[in-house]
């Protein structure tokens, strides 16, 4: 069984965690919305033992001259999780923030993964879905795509 937890980095953020295997697709196990920005995100790994998870997925911050002033504590939350996976030996997978569009609200409230009044949290099922299209995960995109 692989274990994912995704992450939606931010002032407040989405983290959902999940389990698949070779035969089983990707099944949501819970939802959380973590305030605190930087701090917050320190707090929860110390509380969650990020040791327990086999692959983290979250979405990559770009300064791309978009946004006037941006708000970096996405970058800064990068910064704790490339610590949690030297520490603990997990793999980090960055991804863009167009992966979301791989599931759109449309989908996601299809497959009840539409986590009402907690968007950060359903960014991050967003991201869960994506990778898992992204390694062409066979059960999940039966399950989901069919």
């Amino acid at each position: 069984m692989t274990t994912l937890l995704a992450l939606d980095p931010g002032k407040t953020t989405g983290m959902s965690w999940w389990y698949y295997d070779d035969t089983k697709h990707l099944t949501f196990l819970r939802y959380e919305q973590i305030k605190g920005g930087l701090q917050g995100i320190i707090d929860e790994f110390m509380n969650i033992k990020p040791a327990i998870y086999d692959v983290i997925v979250c979405e990559s911050f770009k300064l791309d001259g978009r946004t006037p002033n941006p708000d970096i504590t996405p970058l800064q939350i990068e910064g704790v999780l490339s610590y949690a996976s030297k520490l603990y030996g997990i793999p980090v997978v960055y991804q863009p923030n167009n992966m979301k569009a791989h599931a759109t609200d449309e989908f996601l409230k299809k497959h009840d993964l539409w986590f009402k009044g907690a968007p950060h949290a359903t960014d991050s099922a967003r991201h869960a879905i994506a990778y898992m299209k992204r390694i062409k995960h066979r059960p999940t995109l039966e399950h989901y795509f069919k």
